[in-house]
């Protein structure tokens, strides 16, 4: 696991994904799930996500690879007397049978993933006519090969994608009606205004958080993130 994702899990980052909640909100306001919709929140982190639909009134599921992650979302749960408890699965296994929600949200997970797998999967649980909405990472303009070799090792990605190339991947996997519904113009955004930081955190992790902050900046004309809608 990468230094970057246990920054995260150590001063437990609420919104790590771009646009935070508000865009996460946002989201759900546009799509509109119906009431009896069940929703795998896949990648929870903390759980905030999770805990917004919860508090909302749907029936919600979560799962994270990372244990820290995985505790602080059922302190969030169990704080807000939510009947949802994070299981620690990743996106490629998920312990769900076939056809278990409605609506799957993957927010800055994607890009971590065995992405053929993971999207194999998430096919899987969908039921029939259901939608998958992500939010990841993209390359707007081509970075060297020294570049991306630097941005892949620090933040952990697997892939790091054009939006062409998400759209390839994602019908390949046998998904259809692509939306972009967001495609920002870069990934630079304010502090995240909610943390729930770990008792003891290793004095290296803030030079991680530093460096992300650093290459954000730095390569601001060539990273940014999308927002897409598809469906199975």
């Amino acid at each position: 696991m990468s230094d970057y994702v246990e920054m995260l899990a150590y001063f437990g980052v609420s919104s790590a994904h771009p646009g935070g909640i508000e865009l996460t909100k946002t989201m759900i306001e546009h799509i509109k799930p119906t009431p009896d919709a069940r929703i795998l929140d896949a990648g929870c982190g903390t759980g905030q996500t999770a805990a917004y639909l919860g508090n909302v009134g749907y029936q919600v599921e979560a799962i994270d690879t990372h244990p820290l992650m995985i505790e602080k979302a059922n302190l969030r749960f169990e704080r807000e007397d939510l009947p949802i408890r994070a299981l620690q699965a990743s996106i490629e296994h998920l312990p769900f049978p076939d056809a278990s929600f409605s609506l799957l949200i993957s927010e800055s997970v994607l890009s971590f993933t065995e992405l053929p797998a993971a999207l194999a999967e998430i096919k899987r649980v969908l039921t029939p006519g259901s939608q998958l909405i992500a939010n990841e990472a993209v390359l707007k303009a081509p970075l060297t090969q020294e570049e991306l070799a630097v941005v892949r090792d620090f933040y952990g990605f697997h892939s790091l994608f054009s939006l062409e190339e998400w759209k390839e991947q994602l019908i390949a996997a046998g998904f259809r009606d692509i939306r972009i519904l967001s495609f920002d113009e870069h990934m630079v955004q304010e502090e995240p205004t909610e943390m729930e930081l770990s008792e003891q955190i290793p004095s290296s992790l803030y030079d991680t958080l530093q460096t992300h902050y650093d290459l954000i900046q730095a390569h601001q004309d060539h990273l940014s993130h999308i927002l897409f809608e598809c469906t199975v």
